[in-house]
């Protein structure tokens, strides 16, 4: 039985390199204007090729919250992490997020079916809610757990696990959703199921052994849903 689903954000609700790879070479140039750093430098501390113009699929920028990428990328460059920190916050604030197509639709049919729909991200909740906003998403979401919000940044599971205890649901009878292998591991700790998405930056063969099914996207779970005896109705 499957009565809540918590999604990732980036990479399952977002397409995360549609998001974030037109986003990464200006910044990083900008940032070399700014700082008197190597670009090459700064690249390689974010996991961005320049050149292939790819974001590595579990480089810093994939894997770690935004107070460790500033913290890492700042020592690379000579600057605190706060300071980077102020300097990327209004230049990642203004990116447009590219959301899965038809996915409004797909939470609607979810909770109409009566699953309890959240978010677990190691992004800062506030930001992740007004992300989540802009896309239309928000309406259908009973909580969004950032990684401020007192649990830790996955793959710690508390916030996987405060999730389900907090709606009195079993976890077994809820299904973590996401792109990465921090949320498999963070959904195998707290005891949820776990079902991979390819829409971040890694490929069946990285996630397959880690969770119940590799879907291509998240508009996908209707099906997987019908076939573990859910109904979800057409709306």
């Amino acid at each position: 039985m499957i009565r809540a689903i918590l999604f990732d954000k980036d990479g399952t609700l977002t397409d995360f390199r549609a998001t974030w790879e037109a986003w990464m070479p200006e910044t990083i140039y900008a940032l070399a204007r700014a700082s008197g750093a190597d670009p090459a430098a700064i690249a390689e501390a974010y996991g961005y090729d320049l050149q292939g113009g790819r974001i590595a699929a579990d480089g810093l920028f994939v894997t770690a919250t935004g107070d460790r990428v500033a913290e890492t990328v700042g020592k690379r460059i000579g600057w605190p992490a706060d300071r980077l920190a102020d300097w990327l916050a209004p230049r990642q604030a203004a990116t447009e997020q590219v959301a899965i197509p038809g996915l409004p639709g797909i939470l609607a049919r979810l909770r109409e079916s009566g699953l309890a729909l959240g978010v677990l991200t190691n992004a800062v909740a506030e930001e992740a809610e007004v992300q989540l906003d802009r896309l239309g998403l928000a309406p259908y979401l009973c909580r969004v757990i950032g990684c401020d919000s007192g649990y830790g940044a996955k793959p710690d599971p508390r916030g996987a696990a405060a999730f389900a205890d907090d709606l009195g649901v079993p976890r077994q009878e809820v299904v973590l959703v996401g792109d990465g292998l921090t949320d498999m591991e963070a959904a195998r700790g707290a005891g949820l199921r776990a079902v991979a998405v390819l829409t971040g930056t890694l490929g069946c063969d990285r996630l397959a052994e880690h969770a119940e099914i590799v879907l291509p996207d998240a508009t996908h779970l209707p099906r997987w849903l019908e076939a573990q005896g859910l109904t979800i109705p057409r709306i």
